[in-house]
């Protein structure tokens, strides 16, 4: 019988395949996609498990009944890492039947692509981490720990207490992370926008939240135990793109997950660029990132 993950010849154009964030969906990456196709690639947008059209957005948020929405329990509460893993594995080996596969992934997305990367090396070409997580050391094993190092805290803006769009994050018991989306508060959307994309503008900050966005997601693969491993992972070719206006991913905290992956596999060390953008607002740079990916396909 033939081995599923053994590397096919790598023919032709690739297929991205992209994998969002937090609170994000496959809808996110619709301006991307549409540079790629014009530059003549094949892209697949995913949406992981409980997001975009399987989202489930609850009657109590559509009223804004903010009370009853936190309280309420939500199906991405159950949703694990490896749900998302499995999700992304299927996609990347239908995919690759058609010629090499270059994994993106956008923030808390580099927690699955990386395990994805630890699942089945051989049928991943390339990995590319935009901003995203990628964890590799016992201090700091997952996205969680890494927002909570010095290096993630250096230089960026302290979220406002008494103005913002989080509503809270559950305990892993019930394990749901919630925002109100739908705020005319004006303070607690400048918030946002001052750490999520400070060179954007609220305009193009209220077409994000509501076109590529979600109020809430599950947190169990922000704590889980997400770190590469060398033997697999580590054979994949891999790019970092560092979003120079970052204020989620810091500039410091993006160089301390380079050095550290590097540091687990130095004959394979990432190749690493800069786009000025921040957070969520990349994809205002559609072409620029377009024409970059198509640099490393």
């Amino acid at each position: 019988m033939s081995d599923p993950d053994r590397r096919l010849p790598a023919t032709g154009a690739p297929t991205f395949v992209f994998v969002h964030g937090l609170t994000s969906n496959g809808f996110y990456w619709t301006p991307v996609v549409r540079e790629l196709a014009l530059l003549g690639h094949r892209s697949l947008p995913l949406d992981l498990p409980g997001h975009g059209l399987d989202a489930s957005i609850s009657q109590s948020y559509q009223a804004q009944d903010l009370a009853a929405f936190s309280a309420e329990p939500s199906p991405l509460g159950a949703i694990t890492v490896q749900d998302n893993v499995a999700h992304v594995v299927e996609a990347v080996r239908r995919a690759r039947r058609h010629g090499p596969v270059i994994l993106v992934a956008h923030s808390l997305g580099g927690v699955t692509a990386g395990l994805v990367g630890n699942a089945i090396p051989e049928q991943v070409d390339r990995i590319v981490y935009l901003s995203a997580f990628c964890p590799s050391t016992a201090a700091a094993p997952s996205a969680m720990a890494l927002s909570q190092t010095p290096e993630a805290l250096k230089d960026v803006p302290v979220p406002s207490q008494e103005h913002s769009l989080f509503l809270g994050m559950e305990p892993l018991s019930r394990g749901v992370i919630r925002f109100n989306l739908r705020s005319a508060d004006p303070l607690a959307l400048e918030d946002f926008r001052r750490t999520q994309m400070p060179g954007g503008t609220l305009d193009q900050l209220r077409t994000l939240l509501n076109y590529g966005m979600q109020p809430e997601d599950g947190v169990q693969t922000s704590a889980a135990d997400g770190r590469v491993e060398a033997a697999t992972w580590g054979r994949i070719p891999r790019t970092f793109i560092r979003l120079t206006q970052d204020n989620v991913i810091s500039p410091a905290l993006a160089t301390k997950m380079i050095e550290d992956a590097d540091q687990l596999t130095p004959d394979n060390r990432f190749d690493v660029h800069s786009l000025e953008a921040g957070h969520i607002d990349v994809v205002f740079r559609a072409r620029e990132l377009a024409e970059l990916l198509d640099r490393l396909a």
